[in-house]
């Protein structure tokens, strides 16, 4: 709120607590919100921070020096997590995205925003006829899939959940994909709907914009020419979710394009 023609702005703290006042509350708790749960999610609930998974490849094994601090390594200890030691780690990181990107977003839309839980993308109802340009998408980027997929750089990144020489498609490689599908809801459901429609009534056609950094610095972990199309990838699904008000058509499209990765980085590997 402006201060009335020839009044001078307040300066100090009482501008400061002045332009504090005057933000919109719905859209500052989601985007004070937003770098909170994205560096919790960092910190504590990828993979590598569950203390039983040690090595999947020497990349990872790297990165394993990015171990959560000693009172969080403390308590992780103490978890149970369910499944086989390959698949632990996976289901520690499944629960972990869709605490901070499912469970505490919802209440925080809900409680501090006024939004409902349909306001951020989960209908179908009036949408059926954007389906089809979903597909159209996925055939249009299902050449380039093919042709990175070939590359070495894609090959030792993909599939997460390494497959050994001769193992063939196991139970446990497809409960990962099942988790790995879960994992691009939590995604779709964050980038797309919480900031996208979540800011749509304050921010405009800014919502798309302002979700494009942190969703494209969320693959700083992956080959960079993915981290840079990640930038592409994000306007079109945030442009996409935006006009059609759901995010489910761009889960599909999310998990058909990595699935369809992971299965054709097996099979340049010759493990399919």
């Amino acid at each position: 709120m402006s201060p009335p023609s020839g009044e001078p702005a307040p300066s100090g703290i009482r501008g400061l607590i002045r332009d504090l006042l005057g933000l919109n509350r719905g859209a500052l708790a989601i985007l004070a919100s937003v770098p909170l749960v994205l560096t919790l999610l960092d910190y504590y609930g990828m993979p590598w921070h569950y203390p039983e998974y040690r090595e999947r490849r020497p990349a990872m094994a790297a990165k394993e020096l990015r171990r959560a601090p000693a009172p969080a390594a403390e308590y992780l200890d103490s978890i149970e997590v369910p499944g086989s030691e390959r698949l632990k780690p996976w289901v520690w990181w499944i629960s972990c995205c869709l605490t901070f990107l499912v469970l505490i977003p919802a209440v925080v839309a809900r409680f501090l925003a006024g939004l409902r839980i349909r306001d951020l993308g989960l209908r179908v109802r009036g949408t059926g006829k954007d389906a089809l340009t979903y597909l159209v998408l996925f055939a249009l980027f299902f050449p380039v899939i093919w042709i990175v997929s070939r590359t070495e750089a894609f090959q030792d990144t993909y599939p997460f959940f390494a497959l050994k020489p001769g193992e063939g498609i196991t139970r446990e490689f497809l409960i990962f994909e099942l988790i790995y599908c879960l994992q691009f809801f939590a995604i779709e459901f964050f980038f797309r709907g919480y900031m996208v429609l979540g800011l749509k009534k304050s921010l405009g056609w800014a919502s798309v914009l302002v979700m494009l950094a942190p969703y494209c610095m969320i693959h700083y972990y992956k080959p960079m020419p993915e981290a840079l199309g990640a930038i592409a990838a994000g306007l079109v699904l945030g442009a996409l979710s935006w006009r059609t008000g759901t995010i489910l058509y761009g889960w599909a499209l999310h998990f058909g394009v990595a699935l369809s990765m992971d299965l054709l980085a097996l099979q340049a590997k010759g493990l399919l």
